[in-house]
């Protein structure tokens, strides 16, 4: 599985536990409609290359108990940004959710990814603060959230062993000392 979507599952989960439980994933360029309200849409994500921290290195791990190697690749690392779109009938549930949206920017500033380690959950635009178009009666309100530096790995692993084989030469020669115990 790709790290990109582990990564955008594992959000879409979190925020089904913290924001909505009916919290749906849209596309970038993806028209979607509301069907029920109150709604929560992530809407992404749109990548953006982190080139700053772009390297042409390859990155070497020894597993010396194991007597072996793996290297690959330095991996290309992106941003992932998401537009989060909140819909409610009411202003005073549009308030409810600019708290939870809140709470749930507190309490995830980091994104657990499975067995791969975490990474850095940013709020871009706060809540309310992306003026979008609105074509119906419903009331809405989306800001930006990002998901930094992303790895994704080429694929080209090389794995070997650190000793080829474990017999040895020895020059020179070996002196015994032995004492006699009395």
């Amino acid at each position: 599985m790709s790290t990109i979507q582990t990564v955008t599952e594992t959000l879409i989960r979190l925020a089904k536990q913290a924001i909505h439980p009916d919290t749906v994933l849209v596309f970038p360029d993806d028209l979607f409609e509301v069907q029920r309200t109150p709604s929560v849409i992530l809407q992404g994500p749109k990548l953006a290359e982190d080139r700053f921290r772009r390297s042409q290195s390859r990155l070497f791990e020894q597993n010396v108990a194991e007597l072996s190697f793996e290297e690959c690749r330095f991996p290309r690392l992106y941003h992932l940004d998401f537009d989060l779109v909140v819909t409610v009938d009411r202003e005073a549930e549009l308030l409810g959710f600019h708290e939870s949206v809140s709470r749930f920017l507190q309490l995830h500033p980091e994104i657990a990814i499975t067995d791969q380690g975490s990474l850095n959950l940013t709020e871009l635009v706060p809540l309310g603060g992306l003026a979008r178009v609105n074509l119906s009666n419903l009331r809405q309100s989306s800001g930006r959230i990002r998901i930094e530096s992303c790895p994704v790995y080429d694929g080209d692993l090389r794995d070997g062993r650190l000793i080829r084989d474990r017999t040895f030469q020895f020059h020179g020669d070996v002196t015994e000392q032995r004492t006699i115990q009395p």
